[in-house]
């Protein structure tokens, strides 16, 4: 299997047919945590299957895959009212999951069933592109995004989209206050094809986990989907959030 079937398998078989052997299968034997929901090793995502609540499911929308890297942008329900948007980062060798970042928060929409925060393209495309494409990004966010250097017009089309601010152009990310997110450093760039992801440690006085997932058409960003959450004030392991 890809790492991307490797996680696609594990997700189905966790989520959605609840079956406790895919830990064995496809998990550890070393797993490294960095989500507040579990404790680390395989005790966290025994105990995290163990408690999924009444009503839960997962909406898988996007996979990236890039090396030992795969990232997965999709829908959680069950833990509220609303179904709550996640981005998570899994680390595959050798066939089996050993390690993953996550982060979940509101989906944003005008109410609980308006899903145009995650719409558009769910498919990478331009798979040639890749290596360029994750160059770009990755220069948009440390030199635009980080150090505040650049235009912003040499690295964005002219017609972009960006569903995380209601369908406005494509810009510096901003916070709820409508400011723009200090970005101080940008730890995963992961990309596959027209799709790049980058997963960043930003905020002044509260830090910040900034998940971005940025599509690039003809070498400018076109569109972005994104999800920016708090740093856990605590976490139930010693690996850090990042």
């Amino acid at each position: 299997m890809t790492s991307a079937t490797t996680v696609t398998t594990a997700l189905h078989r966790l989520f959605g047919d609840r079956d406790p052997g895919v830990i064995d299968d496809l998990f550890g034997p070393v797993y490294r945590q960095h989500s507040a929901l579990g404790v680390d090793g395989l005790a966290g995502v025994r105990a995290l299957l163990d408690h999924l609540p009444p009503g839960f499911g997962y909406e898988l929308l996007r996979v990236v895959a890039d090396g030992d890297l795969v990232v997965t942008h999709g829908l959680y329900r069950g833990y509220g009212p609303a179904p709550v948007v996640g981005f998570d980062v899994w680390r595959v060798r050798n066939g089996r999951i050993v390690e993953h970042w996550d982060a979940l928060g509101p989906l944003g929409g005008a109410g609980p069933d308006d899903r145009a925060p995650v719409e558009g393209p769910t498919a990478p495309a331009e798979l040639e592109q890749s290596d360029a494409n994750r160059a770009l990004v990755r220069e948009w966010a440390e030199v635009v995004l980080r150090d505040g250097a650049g235009a912003a017009a040499r690295f964005v089309g002219d017609a972009s989209v960006d569903h995380a601010r209601g369908g406005a152009p494509v810009d510096r990310p901003r916070g709820a206050d409508g400011t723009p997110i200090r970005y101080r450093v940008v730890h995963q760039v992961i990309a596959e094809g027209d799709l790049v992801f980058t997963r960043s440690e930003g905020g002044d006085a509260a830090p910040l986990i900034v998940n971005d997932l940025w599509r690039v058409e003809g070498g400018r960003i076109v569109e972005h989907w994104g999800l920016v959450v708090p740093v856990p004030a605590t976490l139930p392991h010693d690996n850090g959030a990042f």
